[in-house]
């Protein structure tokens, strides 16, 4: 019924995606590109209605904490200001309040109760803080057992001035749970089907940063009193799926402002606490990938910071920001699918959100401010996603394609979409054009591997016409290097003869070339040969400006090339952002601040070379990156991104290392006749020196600027007077 609901809806799609009410969302959807830009999306869920204490005639919720959905489709709210479980159906009509229960023939009561979770078999768990305890009751409310605060035969097993505060808590299919207690660092608490304590799991780690531990070293007792202790972070709340595995929050604010958000804050947890959540997204499970700073004016201001965590169908979940009040979904390997929500007090705004869960494919959040449920439902464009999924999970890859068509005609912008087509192909062995898909939603690592495919195909198909080419190319090879060794032979006796009969001498731009030709070939023992060659490049003028500027030129064609035609695993540059005068001056200006620095410095450290020395030295480093690079190029579209490393990474770390050791050598030590140390000593200022030297190039710019705006005041102050 489901998959027939999703088809008939999936088949009207309108193009904003919106309610066909004509309602205007308060809030605009977004999905992140490859290159971390929100680009627009339709709307894939909209607010439906808004559910308080009153609609349900229960009276007004008083600080509600959580919210569950059970298997039969009712639903339980913790009203945790008000002492009491609330239990609706899904229709949102009020079936029961849970205020007290018998506990061995007395009355007990729950003291602000801030999670429940619902077993399968229908039995009710809650986590009543306020009394540092699990209620167990079974599906009439009736008591089943009560689960206190975890006690450890074996010392240490619970860390020294331990306080159990239960906020959280979930049950899986064995009725083992898993307690979220506020304020500890240790992980969530495991207890067995019989309540018995049998540990932690998942402890999140942390790892402090160099500049901490190294101020932490050096400060004085009272510093690092005040100090924030590197302490783990702790979790926030929980979620299970069918198979058992834990989704858990990390709350930590420690570093929400900084430019890299982790990328912890969603976890999937096996029994064992390992995390086996799938991060192959562009930016893995951050929220917002774009944000405004902690110190700005923004009203939404630092990185998401996640309080629940819901588990949909096919390895999809959902997770809520209270930040911005969003909602943003991701599919199982992390990639973002949808992004609803927004901080407000409107329709379909939420200001304070505390817990999500799923009803059908409704969306529902607590809102501990506004007192209430707000409701969103999956529009038509929603529904295509989850009918696109559902059909890959049962294996109709044809029928996944065409829905996944049918997304990108309502949102271009969807990369995921080319994923799910390019998946589709890839299991209907149609190799190229799952690689074309996968290409066109930036998807590299699925790329890699349907092109893998398509390699072994192709070779497989042409393997006697592989083996005819490479006995060709062999006996090509043999021919020319004859044909040469013969044409210097020729060339050397026509000199003689020349010689003997006294040739006249060739003009001045013969002489030129032939000597540039010289410079440029030499270069070739200057990299192989560096003490010498560079030493000869000075002394005896086996090097000049114009050779110099040929091999920069070179160079800086060689990186263009490279930029444009490296293969699609390895190149994650926008090409159509792509600028050759700014790559040109990418190269040409750090490389004329190196020489002006250097130079600049070695004039005060007694260096012997001049700036041509320098430019020429420098110039003539780069030779291993022209020859490393336009190889690479050609072969980094021919591998895949498990054989990167080896055939493209590996060399090009070689390159640039062998080019820095020669600018070392010749640029610096043998240029101004420099021991080991004072060499070292030298490139480490020479880099600082480019760096002050770019300082004062922005500090002068802005100084422009500010001038250039005081005169445009003055001048438009002047003509209003006049």
């Amino acid at each position: 019924m489901l998959l027939a609901l999703l088809l008939a809806t999936a088949s009207c799609a309108a193009q904003t995606g919106e309610p066909t009410s004509g309602f205007v969302v308060p809030y605009n959807s977004y999905l992140f590109d490859f290159w971390r830009k929100a680009v627009p999306s339709p709307q894939a869920y909209v607010p439906e209605r808004f559910i308080t204490g009153a609609h349900l005639g229960v009276g007004d919720f008083k600080d509600p904490g959580d919210i569950c959905v059970a298997p039969d489709k009712t639903i339980y709210i913790a009203d945790s200001g008000n002492n009491r479980i609330i239990h609706i159906d899904n229709d949102f009509t009020a079936l029961k309040i849970i205020k007290e229960f018998d506990n061995n023939g007395k009355t007990d009561t729950f003291k602000t109760p801030r999670g429940i979770c619902v077993a399968s078999d229908g039995h009710l768990y809650v986590a009543d803080t306020g009394n540092s305890r699990i209620v167990h009751l079974d599906a009439d409310g009736r008591l089943v057992r009560i689960i206190g605060p975890p006690t450890a035969d074996v010392e240490g097993i619970l860390p020294q001035g331990f306080v159990y505060n239960p906020i959280k808590i979930g049950v899986d299919q064995h009725n083992r749970l898993y307690v979220v207690s506020q304020n500890t660092f240790d992980g969530l608490l495991q207890f067995n089907a019989a309540g018995e304590f049998r540990g932690f799991v998942g402890a999140p780690r942390v790892t402090p940063k160099l500049w901490d531990m190294i101020w932490y070293r050096i400060a004085t007792k009272s510093q690092r009193e005040r100090m924030t202790l590197f302490l783990p972070t702790e979790y926030s709340n929980i979620d299970l799926d069918e198979g058992g595995f834990v989704y858990a929050t990390v709350m930590d604010n420690t570093h929400e402002d900084d430019a890299s958000p982790k990328d912890d804050k969603i976890r999937r947890l096996n029994a064992k606490g390992e995390d086996l959540l799938v991060r192959a997204g562009f930016h893995g499970i951050i929220g917002d990938v774009e944000y405004a700073s902690i110190n700005s004016a923004a009203a939404n201001r630092g990185q998401s910071v996640f309080v629940d965590v819901v588990v949909h169908g096919h390895g999809v979940y959902s997770v809520l920001d209270n930040i911005r009040s969003r909602v943003y979904t991701y599919d199982d390997t992390g990639n973002l699918l949808h992004v609803f929500g927004y901080r407000g007090t409107m329709k379909g705004q939420t200001v304070k959100p505390v817990a999500l869960e799923v009803l059908d494919r409704n969306i529902l959040i607590l809102d501990a401010q506004r007192l209430g449920i707000a409701v969103y439902r999956p529009t038509d464009y929603g529904l295509l996603i989850w009918a696109a999924l559902d059909y890959y999970s049962r294996g109709d890859y044809v029928q996944t394609e065409a829905i996944w068509r049918q997304v990108l005609a309502l949102n271009s912008n969807c990369d995921v979409a080319y994923t799910g087509i390019g998946r589709a192909l890839l299991r209907r062995n149609q190799y190229a054009e799952a690689m074309a898909s996968f290409k066109l939603g930036n998807n590299r690592r699925e790329y890699s591997e349907a092109f893998e495919l398509y390699r072994r195909e192709v070779i497989y198909d042409n393997l006697s016409l592989f083996v005819a080419i490479l006995v060709a190319i062999i006996v090509i090879v043999y021919i020319a290097v004859r044909l040469v060794k013969r044409a210097k032979a020729i060339a050397f006796a026509r000199s003689q003869v020349a010689s003997a009969g006294g040739r006249p001498e060739s003009g001045p731009v013969t002489r030129f070339i032939s000597k540039t030709l010289g410079e440029l070939k030499y270069a070739g023992y200057v990299i192989f040969h560096p003490l010498e060659g560079f030493w000869e490049l000075k002394y005896l003028n086996k090097g000049s400006v114009v050779s110099a500027s040929i091999i920069l030129a070179a160079f800086c064609m060689t990186y263009v090339f490279s930029r444009l035609f490296t293969g699609f695993v390895f190149n994650t540059i926008d090409l159509s952002q792509f600028n050759v005068v700014f790559e040109v001056v990418s190269i040409l200006l750090p490389f004329g601040l190196w020489c002006g620095a250097n130079w600049a410095l070695t004039t005060l450290m007694e260096g012997k070379g001049t700036i041509r020395d320098v430019y020429i030295a420098t110039a003539y480093s780069l030779v291993p990156m022209i020859l490393v690079l336009i190889p690479l190029t050609i072969v980094s579209n021919f591998i895949t991104a498990e054989e990167g490393f080896l055939f493209y990474g590996l060399p090009l770390l070689l390159g640039l290392a062998w080019s820095g050791i020669l600018v070392v050598l010749g640029a610096v030590m043998t240029t101004h006749e420099y021991d080991l140390r004072k060499t070292v000593l030298t490139c480490i200022l020479t880099v600082a020196g480019m760096v002050f030297t770019m300082f004062l190039a922005l500090l002068f710019v802005d100084l422009v600027e500010e001038v250039a705006a005081f005169v445009n005041e003055l001048i438009t102050e002047f003509s209003y007077r006049t």
